[in-house]
């Protein structure tokens, strides 16, 4: 599995409700965490190379939300990747 960088596009399955799937866009991985940032408690750090952190997108007047620490899979609650079409 490629691993998740900061600016790549991809799909986050919702915890909540009907479990949408929307389109995210990485806004932190393991290479562009600011350490500084964990430190201070103002940025959750990440378990792992594959988790991220995202900007989750949503139609309507709210735009999306942001996702911390999110790991790989198909379950509620996770990134994937979006089909190679």
């Amino acid at each position: 599995m490629d691993r998740p960088t900061t600016g790549r596009i991809v799909r986050y399955r919702g915890e909540q409700g009907l479990h949408a799937i929307r389109a995210a866009i990485v806004t932190a991985d393991v290479e562009t965490l600011d350490p500084e940032g964990v430190r201070l408690g103002a940025v959750p750090p990440l378990d792992s190379a594959f988790h991220v952190h995202l900007w989750v997108f949503t139609p309507g007047q709210q735009g999306g939300f942001h996702e911390y620490n999110v790991s790989p899979g198909a379950e509620p609650g996770c990134w994937f990747w979006p089909p190679r079409t």
